[in-house]
């Protein structure tokens, strides 16, 4: 607790610092940090590393006593290899970091809890659900940036053209009103060309259908992740729903369960496949090829709430002795996920924030009913899980796409070999 109000009060002693050098009123001690950033290339004209180099540069504006050196890595094994060294030794105190690194790296001390750094205000501005995804033991280990809140796209001529009105977020439809539209939906064009009302990418390792897993108040774990929850009733009803849209309802493609994300983008943009669910990056493509289309909230299930997920950006700090660079590494953390880079970087929002005060991402109606489906979603504390039970988990869903297994069967199948190794991650 000692060493928790220590670290509070050299961050706020920082930022004061920070602000009155601003202000004139007295010079900080200078702290060099360092940045490690997959894509950057030193002295590169591509898009990715000049973006980089104006972050940091914005931030070093705002606070000139904080010289930030930047590191490229590539987004390869070798700058994996490159950022496990640097990790070892030290000698980077800033990265991005996927949720599932997270717990590996706590077990190893090498990362910084977050919560003595942040202020009050940073607490009330992020969304309620937004730091379960990087909360270990209910801790919390990392900055969260932004997340890929997964949503349903529609072509609006063919909603159009068979009379579909879409729903929105005050008004979302039920499944029974998903499926009704799917049948609607699903037909043949005068040219032969035959249309299905719904598609997901489902391949093995892509699923994008992820949000039904929480439609009717099943999850993935239980809210601390220590227990395999999706062969529970609420999760196995909601599975089985999403099968049957192929099974029986015959509303989605063949290669429902086997298709992956390039697979399904193209079939929308064919006009094959009316309405998908997708990340937001799918928006700048539809936009680069003026294909109309509109975006709409999932259906909604038993629970009769609203619901997304998606894959999180987010950075996490290295635990160093240093109180100075520790809270300066903060700080940069905090400005790499916060409202001020936006404002600094046009265009730096890839994806909807996780915060309330950063809207810069909702400049037009598709982006903005994706930022606010953000309060909506549910996203799971991270575990370790191992690529073969990863491997073996995706094969499990896709039988139940498939048809070869019911969802209950295939989730009762897998339930103890999943836990068993949370039980030993948790032991």
């Amino acid at each position: 607790m000692q060493n928790r109000r220590l670290l509070q009060a050299s961050f706020i002693v920082t930022i004061l610092a920070l602000t009155l050098a601003a202000c004139g009123q007295k010079t900080p001690v200078p702290v060099t940090i360092m940045y490690y950033r997959r894509g950057y290339v030193e002295g590169g004209e591509d898009a990715a590393s000049r973006k980089a180099l104006s972050i940091v540069k914005a931030f070093q504006k705002r606070y000139p006593h904080i010289t930030v050196t930047l590191v490229g890595i590539p987004y390869t094994p070798e700058g994996t290899n490159q950022l496990e060294a640097a990790l070892n030794a030290r000698e980077v105190n800033v990265f991005s970091v996927a949720p599932s690194m997270l717990p590996d790296l706590i077990r190893r001390s090498l990362i910084s809890n977050v919560e003595p750094f942040m202020t009050a205000e940073d607490k009330k501005d992020y969304y309620e659900n937004a730091l379960q995804l990087a909360t270990v033991d209910g801790k919390v280990y990392a900055w969260p940036q932004w997340v890929t809140a997964v949503a349903m796209f529609g072509n609006t001529r063919l909603l159009e053209q068979r009379g579909v009105t879409p729903p929105t977020l005050e008004d979302p439809w039920t499944w029974q009103e998903f499926a009704e539209a799917s049948h609607k939906l699903t037909f043949t064009q005068p040219d032969g060309t035959h249309v299905y009302g719904f598609s997901a990418a489902s391949a093995p390792g892509q699923e994008l259908y992820l949000p039904v897993f929480y439609m009717d108040g099943g999850r993935l774990r239980s809210p601390d992740a220590h227990v395999f929850t999706l062969q529970e009733p609420e999760a196995v009803s909601a599975l089985q729903k999403l099968a049957d849209l192929r099974l029986t309802e015959n509303v989605t493609p063949p290669d429902f369960g086997m298709a992956g994300q390039t697979d399904v983008r193209t079939q929308f943009k064919a006009g094959t496949v009316a309405m998908i669910m997708e990340t937001p990056s799918f928006i700048t493509e539809l936009e680069s090829e003026a294909i109309p289309f509109v975006v709409f909230p999932n259906p909604v299930g038993e629970t009769g709430q609203l619901v997304t997920t998606g894959g999180f950006g987010m950075f996490s700090v290295v635990e160093v002795d240093d109180p100075n660079v520790l809270a300066a590494s903060h700080l940069f953390a905090r400005y790499l996920t916060g409202t001020e880079v936006a404002q600094d970087i046009p265009g730096y929002q890839l994806a909807p924030s996780l915060r309330r005060s950063n809207t810069m991402y909702a400049t037009n109606e598709p982006r903005l009913v994706i930022s606010r489906l953000v309060a909506y979603g549910v996203y799971e504390p991270p575990v370790d899980i191992s690529n073969e039970l990863t491997r073996e988990f995706t094969l499990a869903l896709q039988s139940i796409l498939l048809g070869e297994k019911t969802a209950q069967q295939a989730m009762d199948e897998i339930a103890p070999v999943y836990q068993q190794e949370l039980d030993a991650q948790f032991k």
